[in-house]
């Protein structure tokens, strides 16, 4: 194996893990912000609802570039009725 193709299998590797970790940080930040509007959604002295809904989007937006599927991010949805309980 040459130095060359050492670089370039290490290199793919590091962008294949930071993909990877962008894309768990983007579901997690979906979920939270989702539960954050939810929150927002059913108290009368916020305003902020529309606000984490745009976060979650942007969220969703940059999960999609890493890679995830429709079904992670309704799944991340999803989950923010569990961190609401």
């Amino acid at each position: 194996m040459s130095t060359t193709t050492s670089f370039q299998t290490a290199t793919r590797g590091a962008v294949g893990e930071a993909v990877l970790t962008i894309r768990t940080h983007a579901l997690t930040q979906i979920t939270a912000y989702t539960a954050r509007a939810q929150r927002a959604a059913v108290d009368p002295e916020s305003s902020t609802e529309a606000a984490h809904r745009e976060r979650a989007a942007y969220w969703a937006c940059t999960a999609r570039e890493a890679g995830a599927t429709e079904a992670q991010i309704d799944a991340a949805e999803t989950a923010a009725a569990q961190v609401n309980r």
